[in-house]
């Protein structure tokens, strides 16, 4: 099968970067390709709990939860993690280090950056 890494920066409600994450990955599923997200700096924040709902705007916890739901690996920076103070994540997403970035890309087919 298949491998799509996602090296991702930016975090929720700053710029259309994780819609774009959450569109391509879906899009990436659907095809039977395997995808992995590497949450790196504020990203680390778009799986954060919590966040509200506003009509019209994209929830970007309920996209990340559809696509852990669905078969994606979510991987969060630790230290982010630890620097932004984010600690409630969603089930699934899995704490990782800076290693994983070399691990995922040596894995996968295509790894892409968004910022």
């Amino acid at each position: 099968m298949p491998t799509l890494s996602f090296l991702f920066f930016s975090g929720p409600y700053q710029s259309e970067s994780p819609e774009t994450v959450i569109e391509l990955t879906k899009a990436a599923l659907d095809k039977g390709i395997k995808v992995k997200i590497f949450c790196y700096m504020d990203a680390v924040n778009c799986v954060k709990t919590g966040q509200k709902k506003v009509p019209g705007v994209t929830n970007i916890e309920e996209g990340f939860k559809e696509l852990i739901s669905k078969g994606a690996e979510v991987r969060l920076c630790s230290l982010c993690l630890l620097v932004r103070g984010t600690k409630d994540v969603l089930e699934g997403a899995k704490r990782a280090g800076t290693p994983d970035i070399a691990e995922m890309a040596e894995e996968s087919d295509r790894f892409l950056v968004i910022c």
